[in-house]
């Protein structure tokens, strides 16, 4: 009875794992192409220069649109695209708190936030939970 069990725990696992794998796989595929068409506009300018200017650094391997957005890429270009998105997530996060409001609803970004927190926490505890299924080689217990 118990290795019955064991045996379709263990089938309902990879196959969740499989399921998983596939979903990373077209995600992956989805943001490779969205990734190519953001560096082939930033390369023929139509986002602007500090684009062109990075995506140029970006090919020579010189910065990473991570380095742009965490700060450790601390060029002018750099720090230009990092105040123009701020800027536009104010804007947005303005508009949405009107819209919000008129609607009589809470507020968006606070809600947003709460969510956010939420969500790693139970990513966290996912982990841990995983982890400790996993056991330290992370397969499947045998």
């Amino acid at each position: 009875m118990n290795d019955d069990l064991f045996d379709l725990t263990r089938e309902r696992v990879a196959r969740i794992e499989a399921l998983v794998a596939e979903a990373r796989a077209i995600d992956d595929d989805d943001e490779i192409d969205t990734d190519e068409e953001f560096a082939r506009r930033a390369r023929a300018g139509e986002l602007g220069v500090d684009w062109q200017v990075l995506q140029g650094r970006i090919d020579l391997g010189e910065t990473t649109r991570a380095a742009i957005f965490d700060g450790s890429d601390d060029s002018a270009a750099a720090q230009s695209v990092r105040e123009a998105a701020r800027g536009g997530v104010e804007q947005f996060a303005d508009e949405a708190r009107v819209l919000a409001e008129a609607e009589g609803e809470p507020d968006p970004v606070v809600e947003l936030e709460r969510e956010r927190e939420r969500l790693l926490a139970r990513g966290a505890e996912l982990r841990a939970r995983l982890a400790r299924l996993t056991g330290p080689e992370g397969g499947i217990p045998s």
